[in-house]
């Protein structure tokens, strides 16, 4: 029987039972092959072919022994029989299932490998950690000086007592510092306070700094490199790490240090917030009016018209009207222009006619662009604006409360460089303005802001988002009746046409500094 298979997303298990051979085939993910392959035991020795019957365990361990060549030890305890039938499998693989049968277990030290049961390698392991503990205790200690380069010391202090160093993204907490002004306990213990390029460290040496230490949030006991009693302390001033440790303890702590005591990239973040405007509004309107020898015009509110001869003039072009005493007055509100004419004249009256026009058209583009630049994994905020004051009421003859409100350009972000080149970032945008208004009125804030997480590649740019705001407006303002003659109503009508368009675009863009670029 040939089984194919048409890719290797599968995990598999065999067993043989009264004769039968059965198979059992499980599909995997992407996910869980990746992880089932991290936990597998990778087996790289020598292989080899095994097959016997009710054959002692020793026998078969001195084989094995004689087989790698290796220095194999059985215990007194290692007893019993197995049959086994092995066919081209690495010698590390078979020696595994041969201990997994008989549960036992086996302890390496040295060139030396004793193969005992499982109880008695767990007792051999907590006897070799118990005097390496007691060694330890009389090592002496050593006292190195570590400069350290791209970070702060007092990380690398923290790091080393089993403490976080900080949440992601806070790069620009201050260090505290000063001098010492007390010690305390035999193994030694320095606290700070004020000024610069003082001492600061962690008491490893008392029980009461030990308990205090385990109950701190962040601490991790199992990644701590100091022993009970190793201390660091931190000279800020240099810079400087000082640990007193064991030999052993302190080449630990150096590749701790050498392995992330590394530069960091930089990454400048460029934004680009445009506000574009098209505005268009067109008004047609016209007056019309009768002039003449007693002649009085009355549109139903109060005089409007005049006694004017005919001889004498029906008004004069001063930029805002023609025609002084109107009939119909629909005219444009402060046209740029307007045409007056006499329509007919009589024996003793004159009908006149004035048109005007106005149309406005403008377009604008405003572009700010705050940039800023910050390392890997650090917040960085840059911030222009204004602070606006705004009174609020007060009691009789008490003063009033003023209280001010930002109106800010704010670029807020944090970057992090992934392993492809690309840079994944949380941006928070601000664009706030105050809105003119009447003198003596406190001014409303125009708010705009964006705030997403997005990953661009380096150099590219990226529109976050964006708003239109359209407004199309048509109004027509007429004497009823009059206005719906044929041929003639436009005479009555005064019409305003209003189109009116924004955008708000924001564009963003990141890009990795090189060393170079980032001292010029």
């Amino acid at each position: 029987m040939t089984v194919t298979t048409q890719n290797d997303l599968y995990d598999y298990s065999l067993f043989q039972s009264e004769g039968l051979l059965t198979i059992e085939f499980r599909p995997l993910s992407i996910a869980e092959k990746e992880a089932l392959e991290r936990t597998r035991v990778k087996y790289k020795g020598d292989r080899l072919s095994l097959n016997f019957q009710d054959i002692e365990i020793r026998s078969v361990i001195a084989i094995l022994a004689e087989f790698t060549g290796q220095n194999v030890v059985a215990g007194d305890d290692v007893t019993g029989t197995i049959t086994l039938k092995l066919d081209d499998v690495p010698w590390d693989e078979a020696l595994d299932f041969i201990m997994m049968t008989k549960n036992l277990g086996k302890y390496e030290t040295g060139n030396v490998t004793l193969i005992s049961p499982l109880d008695k390698i767990k007792d051999y392991k907590q006897k070799q950690q118990e005097t390496a503990a007691v060694v330890e205790q009389l090592d002496p200690l050593v006292t190195e000086y570590i400069k350290i380069n791209y970070a702060r010391a007092e990380n690398f202090r923290n790091l080393l007592n089993g403490l976080d160093t900080g949440q992601f993204g806070s790069c620009g907490s201050k260090s505290s510092s000063g001098s010492s002004t007390s010690s305390s306990s035999s193994l030694g213990s320095l606290t700070t306070q004020g000024g610069q390029g003082g001492y600061q460290s962690v008491n490893q040496g008392s029980s009461q700094g030990n308990t205090q230490g385990n109950t701190q949030g962040g601490q991790n006991d199992a990644f701590k490199i100091l022993s009970s009693r190793g201390s660091a302390v931190v000279d800020a001033r240099t810079n400087t790490l000082i640990v007193r440790e064991t030999t052993k303890r302190l080449e630990e702590a150096k590749k701790l240090i050498r392995k992330l005591d590394v530069p960091v990239r930089q990454v400048m973040i460029e934004s680009r917030i445009v506000i574009a405007s098209n505005t268009f509004a067109k008004t047609l309107g016209v007056r019309f009016g009768v002039a003449g020898k007693n002649v009085h015009v009355n549109n139903g509110s109060g005089p409007v018209g005049s006694v004017n001869n005919l001889g004498g003039t029906t008004g004069t072009i001063n930029g805002t009207a023609i025609i002084n005493d109107a009939l119909v007055d629909l005219a444009a509100s402060n046209p740029y222009g307007a045409l007056g004419m006499t329509l007919a004249r009589g024996a003793d009256y004159v009908l006149n006619l004035e048109l005007s026009a106005l149309q406005d058209q403008g377009r604008g583009e405003i572009v700010s662009n705050p940039r800023v630049m910050t390392t890997d994994r650090c917040t960085a905020k840059i911030i222009q604006g204004t602070q606006i004051p705004y009174q609020s009421g007060a009691a009789v003859g008490t003063p009033a409360n003023i209280q001010f409100v930002d109106a800010l350009l704010e670029l807020d972000v944090l970057p992090q460089i992934t392993p492809s080149g690309s840079i994944s970032m949380t941006l928070n945008i601000t664009k706030d303005e105050p809105n003119p208004v009447t003198l003596g009125q406190q001014p409303p804030i125009t708010k705009r802001q964006v705030e997403t997480t997005v990953q661009v590649m380096d150099g590219e740019t990226v529109v976050l988002g964006g708003v239109f705001e359209g407004t199309l407006q048509n109004t027509t303002n007429s004497v009823p009746f009059l206005a719906d003659l044929p041929g003639i109503g436009f005479l009555f009508k005064r019409t305003v046409n209003q189109n009116d368009k924004k955008e708000l675009l924001i564009f963003v863009t990141p890009k990795i500094i090189t060393d170079n670029a980032a001292s010029n």
